[in-house]
């Protein structure tokens, strides 16, 4: 799953920052990513994050630029193979300090005159990978069975220790971190797996898992373990990061990776603050919907406890034009809508406006729906709305 993995430059300053053309994919995490708590204060403001064994130095030279141009309070969260460079420690959401630090932040200037860090925000402070001895990058197959994941802070910790349960009661279990996932895997398999692996891939045709192993795994593990609970999706076979190679099944897996994120725009401010933009991953397209389902339970419940919110939202778009898939789009703006009612139909205090309804409000306002995405802040200010749900898609082949 080539997709799941962010790969981060090796950098010496910031003006290597805009010369490597930097995705601050790191700034756009979720805050379900993190939750290694600092010394004083469990948020911070990420700035950019590493990967690989120079993650460390290269961590280090950016936070030294950093504190020379007399930024306060920079530091870095350094572990196995991972560092990250934040400034900051914060211990509430809406600390003003915090937002005094945004601000300066995202006006610094690189030697080229951009912008590196124009999109940060307050987030959890990032969570070093542990290290394991199990990694499922070092698995010896094509696919393992995917029985659960993490995504919220700890997630890293708490599937290391997921693993090393299922290890000790004598499961071939493995760990994988990706930017936003933390799952465990159990077994490592080869085109075995299945009963004719030529069928993947093939119209019409759907290969069976044939293998006793697997089969035994699956009748103990039969439902995905997501955030320490059972949901009703199925645990399933998913590829081994890294293994390209596939002739051994003559065919590539065509399965997909379906993550839908939602970002809760408050028109008080025109942001999404860490607590309100979650995301999640679907294996399949018929998994969208109680994946949005989940999604929305945790979104509402970063809302305070005396808030009565007025709530709309959007049909849910591609995050890119390149990652597209209509039936995707679809299939999330029905789940997201049905999810909002039923959260107002079991909480008097959420106001949830329909599709038609929130257009109404944004028409009033003089602003559409391409405008909105394009620039969220414009929110602010906005009359008959306390709220607005981004729901946004990105489809990739595994």
């Amino acid at each position: 799953m080539k997709t799941m993995r962010t790969h981060r430059p090796k950098l010496a300053s910031l003006a290597a920052l805009a010369l490597a053309g930097l995705a601050l994919a790191a700034v756009a995490v979720v805050a379900a990513v993190g939750g290694c708590e600092p010394r004083t204060g469990l948020l911070t403001i990420l700035l950019v994050e590493y990967e690989g064994p120079d993650a460390g130095p290269s961590a280090e030279r950016v936070a030294q630029d950093l504190t020379q141009q007399n930024l306060p309070d920079v530091f870095v969260v350094e572990g196995h193979q991972y560092a990250a460079v934040c400034v900051g420690r914060y211990a509430d959401w809406k600390d003003a300090e915090a937002k005094r630090m945004i601000a300066r932040v995202r006006q610094i200037r690189d030697d080229r005159g951009q912008y590196p860090f124009a999109g940060v925000m307050l987030m959890p402070v990032p969570e070093p990978p542990p290290k394991t001895d199990w990694s499922l990058e070092e698995a010896a197959g094509l696919y393992s069975l995917y029985v659960a994941g993490w995504e919220s802070p700890g997630r890293k910790e708490s599937a290391q220790a997921y693993a090393a349960l299922l290890r000790r009661d004598g499961w071939e279990a493995y760990v994988y971190h990706g930017p936003h996932l933390s799952m465990v895997t159990i077994g490592a398999f080869g085109p075995e797996l299945f009963d004719d692996a030529t069928k993947i891939g093939r119209p019409g045709a759907t290969p069976e898992i044939v293998h006793p192993d697997a089969l035994r795994i699956l009748r103990a593990f039969p439902y995905l373990r997501i955030e320490d609970e059972m949901t009703p999706v199925c645990s399933t076979p998913i590829k081994i990061p890294g293994r390209d190679d596939l002739s051994a099944a003559r065919s590539p897996i065509p399965a997909r990776l379906y993550r839908v994120t939602l970002a809760l725009v408050s028109t008080e401010t025109g942001l999404a603050d860490g607590r309100g933009r979650v995301s999640g991953v679907a294996q399949h397209a018929a998994e969208i919907g109680p994946l949005v389902e989940a999604l929305v339970g945790q979104m509402l419940a970063a809302l305070g406890p005396d808030e009565k919110p007025r709530i709309g939202f959007l049909q849910a778009q591609p995050a890119s034009p390149d990652v597209a898939d209509p039936d995707a789009d679809r299939r999330a703006t029905e789940a997201l809508a049905a999810a909002l009612a039923r959260a107002a139909a079991q909480n008097r205090r959420l106001a949830i406006l329909d599709l038609a309804t929130t257009r109404q409000v944004l028409d009033a306002a003089a602003l559409s729906e391409p405008l909105v995405r394009a620039n969220p802040r414009l929110l602010k200010g906005v009359g008959g709305l306390d709220y607005l749900v981004l729901p946004t898609t990105t489809v990739s082949k595994m």
